[in-house]
């Protein structure tokens, strides 16, 4: 038997918490769980795969360093060459050999959902994620990969707008969905994770965009606290 969307969300509304939308709730439980959970400093380097059109059309190797909250820094190729891209605070600062050519804000709440919310207040987390575009009024229950997954942002059978798909067994992220500001939407997905502190890190992750796989990265040689 199917419930109504509107008997479906206060059910959720009772049982994460009665003051508060569901979808809040839902974050208040993740920040409870995982409150400095997740190793807070963490290096490793990734191998990528570029997509086109459905094809593979070349590979890539990246070295990332991550301080939670809000320190995230992306190395390509050589790191000795100077081309990488720095997020700090609500800014991205990208270099080419070195020098800064271009710097623009960016809340980047890919960040903030797979680590940097639990090294935040959880009010300062609900509001940053309402501002990323995230609808917290509604949550709604899915088979993901077979398994029970909470989608925070979206009504049933909705794939256009932003959500967070939450394992409810684990309550790590799973998928995220969300639109871009030049109209492209981002689907992005966590397959396989590893132990990180008393968190969770995500090893293999893909990307679609508007629809088509865009690119597969693959995590390794994973460092903690340097």
């Amino acid at each position: 038997m199917r419930l109504p969307i509107a008997l479906c969300t206060f059910i959720l509304a009772v049982f994460f918490g009665r003051a508060q939308q569901p979808g809040e709730s839902l974050i208040r439980n993740m920040h409870s769980k995982y409150y400095e959970g997740p190793c807070k400093k963490v290096s490793f380097s990734q191998k990528n795969t570029h997509y086109r059109h459905d094809s593979v059309k070349g590979k890539s190797v990246w070295h990332e360093k991550i301080e939670y909250p809000d320190k995230f820094l992306i190395q390509f190729g050589n790191p000795a060459e100077g081309n990488y891209v720095q997020y700090r605070n609500d800014s991205a600062l990208h270099y080419k050999a070195g020098k800064l050519i271009k710097a623009k804000p960016d809340a980047n709440e890919l960040l903030l959902l797979l680590g940097g919310m639990y090294y935040r207040p959880v009010e300062d987390v609900i509001a940053r994620i309402k501002k990323g575009g995230f609808n917290l009024a509604w949550v709604t229950e899915v088979t993901w990969n077979g398994q029970f997954t909470w989608v925070a942002g979206a009504h049933p059978g909705d794939t256009l707008s932003n959500q967070i798909w939450v394992d409810k067994k684990t309550l790590r992220v799973v998928r995220i969905v969300q639109r871009l500001a030049n109209g492209d939407r981002m689907d992005i997905r966590f397959e396989k994770f590893v132990p990180s502190c008393k968190g969770w890190m995500e090893v293999k992750v893909v990307f679609y965009r508007n629809g088509r796989k865009e690119q597969v990265e693959e995590y390794y040689d994973i460092r903690t606290g340097a």
